[in-house]
């Protein structure tokens, strides 16, 4: 039973790889369908590529739910615990094969900024290509284990709990634990919003800078001349957003299932365990087969797998030798707005769902003894919410009746609930805290209104966002007096 658990994981790994090369390779007819959607601008891309990450979920989740029913079967949550293990065996495979991506893509841009020959910048988009999927297959191993390790992680914590003198299964019907089900569920899409958000501030203000040098040096313009840009502020930029942007995120992980422990009790952590698991765990193969797709997307047309119907639909780019100029064509340009929204799905929301759904789990399992010290795993609101009632089953009914117990005797025994609306107004009032305190710390990390007026007055909106100064009307330039 032991060596089918880990089979099973090894195997639904493989799987998982072989998946996502079919949906992220230009060599299958998935990214060639998005690449050719680009003949209609930007938007259909987009429409194509979301499509294509949403499809792609289908085979990895059945794959990875018939993993844990037989594991589960064979050996318990022991067996799910070593199916995770079959998943990760080929960590060093997939350790070689996430380094491969960023090589050939570094080596890409370095031809690039060499000014070598064309021809070896064609090479080296070959190879980024196939960088991309083979990082696309080794988040989809990645992200199938998280599955399996958060599940495991969560079987410890209800044993654990069991063993505090706790709950001891998990009931979805508790209108607590399905409270916590729907907040776990949120909780990625709540993340990613967070990193992307961060990926878009750091961008603009990159962008900024760029604009401000070759303002202040129009050299810099001018191939091969001596002067040089400013690469420290703009690697200063990248590093400090990336250590100051993932404060908020990494707060959110891991406060919310202390948060959820001490204040709602036991029941609600389980359900917001098993609600970011279901929701993570799709969110995270979406994101990152989506923008593995849109990347190879523009890499097929790039390489002129498009040129026949470019030709066709903008003559204007073909020259006087009949070479088509790829990169000068709209399909093209709608391509590269695909991979720019695609490049923060796969390379920051995506494989950070991963952390999200294991850290979650692992301080659970830490803060359990603490959980249990609050009114006995009740919370909080423990004193005020009284314990699920328990649904009477057909053969209670039945046994009831035979010891003559009235017609009208109810289906439900045991002590009453505090009705829903308390519930309601609980988890209500709970969230209007946390969005007033964190809409009070971004109101006060912001400028004045007058400094943002003044701003908004000489600068261009992109200007004023990469200030800090957001959600601020666009000022045009004033109009001149009527003669």
């Amino acid at each position: 039973g032991a060596f089918a658990c880990v089979a099973f994981g090894l195997w639904g790994g493989c799987a998982i790889g072989f998946i996502t090369e079919y949906y992220t390779s230009f060599s299958y007819r998935p990214v060639v369908e998005v690449s050719e959607s680009c003949r209609t601008g930007a938007a259909t891309n987009i429409i194509f590529g979301l499509a294509l990450g949403y499809k792609s979920v289908v085979l990895p989740v059945f794959i990875l739910a018939g993993i844990i029913f037989g594991s589960h079967r064979l050996a318990g949550m022991y067996g799910i615990s070593l199916a995770a293990l079959g998943m990760l065996a080929t960590l060093a495979t997939c350790l070689t094969i996430d380094v491969y991506g960023p090589v050939c893509d570094n080596a890409g841009g370095i031809a690039e900024m060499c000014e070598l020959h064309p021809s070896v910048r064609e090479k080296t988009d070959a190879l980024d290509a196939a960088g991309n999927t083979t990082a696309a297959i080794g988040k989809g191993f990645a992200i199938g284990s998280a599955c399996l390790v958060g599940l495991a992680l969560f079987g410890a914590f209800v044993t654990r709990l069991s063993a505090e003198g706790g709950i001891t299964t998990v009931d979805l019907l508790d209108p607590i634990t399905f409270a916590g089900l729907l907040v776990g569920a949120m909780l990625p899409y709540w993340f990613s919003a967070m990193t992307m958000k961060s990926v878009g501030m750091a961008a603009n203000a990159m962008v900024l800078e760029i604009k401000r040098q070759f303002d202040a040096n129009p050299n810099l313009l001018i191939p091969n001349h001596p002067d040089r840009p400013d690469y420290d502020t703009c690697i200063k930029i990248s590093t400090d957003a990336s250590l100051q942007e993932m404060i908020a995120p990494g707060a959110l992980v891991m406060l919310s299932p202390v948060l959820c422990g001490v204040c709602f009790g036991t029941r609600c952590v389980t359900g917001l365990l098993a609600g970011g698991i279901a929701s993570g765990i799709q969110m995270a193969i979406s994101s990152s087969n989506t923008g593995g797709a849109w990347d190879n997307a523009k890499k097929y047309i790039g390489k002129g797998g498009l040129n026949d119907l470019i030709a066709r639909v903008e003559p204007d780019v073909v020259n006087e030798l009949g070479d088509v100029k790829q990169k000068k064509s709209q399909i093209y340009k709608a391509a590269v707005t695909g991979d720019t929204v695609g490049d923060p799905l796969k390379d920051t929301s995506g494989p950070a769902l991963n952390i999200l759904m294991k850290l979650m789990a692992i301080i659970s399992v830490v803060f359990a003894e603490l959980f249990m010290a609050v009114n006995q795993g009740g919370g909080l609101i423990g004193p005020y919410v009284a314990a699920a009632p328990k649904v009477a089953t057909a053969a209670e009914l039945l046994l009831m009746n035979t010891v003559a117990m009235p017609a009208a005797a109810p289906a439900v025994v045991g002590s009453a609930v505090a009705g829903p609306t308390t519930i309601f107004a609980v988890f209500v009032g709970g969230a209007l805290l946390g969005m007033g305190a964190l809409a009070a710390g971004q109101r006060a990390a912001k400028p004045s209104a007058s400094t943002i007026k003044s701003v908004s007055l000489t600068e261009p909106l992109l200007v004023a966002r990469a200030a800090g100064i957001e959600s601020t009307p666009f000022q045009g330039a004033a109009r001149p007096a009527a003669c």
